[in-house]
């Protein structure tokens, strides 16, 4: 799985809506979910920036700062890839 489409993939699971955010690079998809998704923490604070770390050109994790100052560590895992459907 692309690392656009697992963000994409998080962003529908994080919106309460269950929209997927928009955008085909990484930078679009992160941009779609800071401006247009309203996610909120149980206090009520949302996400207001996301910088990913990388290493080689691989994600390797990040922070997420909330909307009343907090940072938030982003952890990536590596998972077994999901077969996708043909034509995808």
């Amino acid at each position: 799985m692309s690392i656009v489409k697992a963000l994409k993939k998080l962003g529908k699971k994080l919106n309460t809506s269950g929209t997927e955010p928009s955008g085909n690079t990484i930078s679009a998809v992160l941009a779609s979910i800071e401006s247009k998704f309203n996610i909120t923490g149980a206090a009520g604070a949302y996400v207001t920036a996301i910088a990913l770390t990388t290493e080689e050109g691989v994600v390797t994790g990040g922070t997420a700062t909330l909307s009343d100052g907090t940072d938030v560590t982003i952890t990536v895992t590596e998972a077994e890839a999901e077969s996708e459907p043909a034509g995808t």
